[in-house]
């Protein structure tokens, strides 16, 4: 069993006298390779998670247990102004081996900074990114812990020894969700008339697109399963990025198809992924809808204006960059969309949270041009985004970093769920087919707190 193996491994570690190291640096302590962090998830309040980033199918894993230390911004600031509490932060040297231990910072940022958080939001501020006490990490196939300063071994001993005695009571094994039922439904009618409003104005010429969103509420007889929720949302969409991010009894989960930015040594990598078609029942009619969709000329001008705003953000920040000609399909497991990669190499200075600040919100989950859309959203929108569309994940002390936009997520507090989705609406969108797509976009939250879907307390419709 990993996790015996590596209460082993600390235990000789501390024999050995190796949890002794200079006052104020980090130390890596390297875990058994099948060593599984995910472990930690399956009850994260018991096991003092506060943030976690997962890439399933690039086998990365980042879990993060109590907290050392925190960047926060205030209301109106962007991510670049965390960069010199960062810096204060990580820049402590480190102790131990591998690059793949180093220490790193989670968090995510409001789609909205300069607006004051509103209910169901108020414990998470403008942004926020945190420092482990404890960092797990599985990447590469191997897998070690990062303590924060003044951190012993023997706590990381202790968080090993309560998930074996989970482990070995079936303790850890997250409970399924049941008894959910719906608190507040998708308001159909004002979609509708919003849609129908938002194209008329496009078509007026009055701007390019926006991006309209809706909510739903849901509640459960008990507190909602965080971790069954996280295990369905991993087992369902290994190929998204699975985010979970807590803030004084408040977690925010989701499973995001969309990369925002990734920084590794000095390479850039963007996506641009807009426009969207249902799977089909069987592959002949999943492919005939993939070529629709690659053919429809409403889902080409959509997916342009993402790509060309991104590669426009990025330029003055970069060198060599590049996009793919032409759009591929992204296939999810009950969504595809259009998709296009934007590569290049970062500019001197230029960090992550530079380039975070570049290119959030992109067209996708906002419009263009950005202002105008903003006040789109904020006269049709009756609630507070939140983090929902910001950016979620994590950065280093060398400018390194990824960050997704937090798309299909929810925010969870107790018994209770808000599950957020939305939709670039363009000059011929149509209501009917709008609703059709959010449908689907709400679906894997829906299904993670219990099935939702289609029954007679559905959140959504069916």
């Amino acid at each position: 069993m990993s996790v015996r193996r590596a209460m082993d491994e600390v235990a000789a570690q501390l024999d050995a006298g190796s949890s002794t190291r200079p006052a104020g640096t980090f130390s890596s302590i390297p875990l058994p390779d099948d060593f599984d962090p995910t472990l930690l998830l399956e009850s994260p309040r018991a096991t003092g998670v506060i943030a976690s980033y997962e890439r399933p199918d690039h086998g990365v894993t980042l879990v993060g247990v109590g907290e050392a230390d925190r960047v926060e911004l205030a209301t109106g600031e962007s991510p670049v102004a965390a960069r010199d509490a960062v810096r204060r932060i990580l820049g402590e040297p480190v102790v131990g081996e591998a690059q793949l231990l180093r220490p790193r910072l989670l968090g995510g940022f409001r789609f909205a900074p300069r607006d004051h958080p509103e209910a169901p939001w108020t414990e998470f501020g403008a942004g926020r990114l945190v420092l482990p006490r404890i960092l797990f990490v599985r990447e590469r196939g191997q897998a070690g812990a990062v303590l924060a300063p003044g951190v012993d071994v023997t706590e990381l001993q202790s968080v090993l020894e309560q998930l074996d005695v989970r482990q070995g009571s079936n303790g850890a094994v997250a409970k399924a969700n049941s008894g959910v039922g719906t608190v507040r439904p998708v308001d159909v009618d004002a979609w509708r008339h919003s849609v129908r409003v938002i194209a008329d104005e496009i078509r007026d010429g009055q701007y390019e697109k926006a991006v309209l969103a809706t909510s739903t509420e849901v509640a459960g007889d008990a507190d909602l399963s965080i971790g069954a929720a996280l295990g369905q949302l991993r087992a369902n969409y290994p190929d998204c990025h699975i985010f979970s991010f807590s803030a004084n009894g408040s977690t925010l989960i989701g499973a995001s198809p969309e990369l925002l930015v990734n920084r590794a040594g000095g390479r850039v990598h963007a996506l641009g992924l807009a426009a969207s078609q249902r799977r089909g029942e069987t592959v002949e009619e999943d492919d005939e809808l993939s070529r629709a969709l690659l053919a429809d000329a409403k889902s080409r001008v959509e997916h342009e204006v993402v790509v060309r705003s991104i590669v426009e953000q990025l330029e003055d920040a970069t060198t060599d960059l590049q996009a793919d000609p032409e759009p591929n399909v992204r296939r999810f497991r009950n969504i595809q969309h259009l998709a296009t990669e934007v590569i290049g190499n970062a500019a001197e200075g230029i960090e992550v949270l530079d380039l975070v600040e570049r290119l959030h919100p992109t067209p996708a989950v906002c419009g263009r041009p950005r202002e105008v859309a903003r006040e789109v959203i904020a006269r049709h929108e009756r609630f507070d985004r939140g983090w929902y569309a910001g950016p979620i994940g994590w950065l280093d002390g060398s400018g390194d970093g990824e960050f997704a936009v937090a798309l299909r997520t929810a925010l969870v507090r107790g018994p209770r769920a808000w599950l957020f989705a939305g939709n670039g609406i363009m000059a011929d969108s149509d209501p009917e087919a709008e609703l059709a797509e959010v449908t689907l976009k709400l679906r894997p939250l829906a299904e993670a707190f219990g099935g939702l879907v289609g029954s007679k307390t559905s959140a959504i419709p069916a």
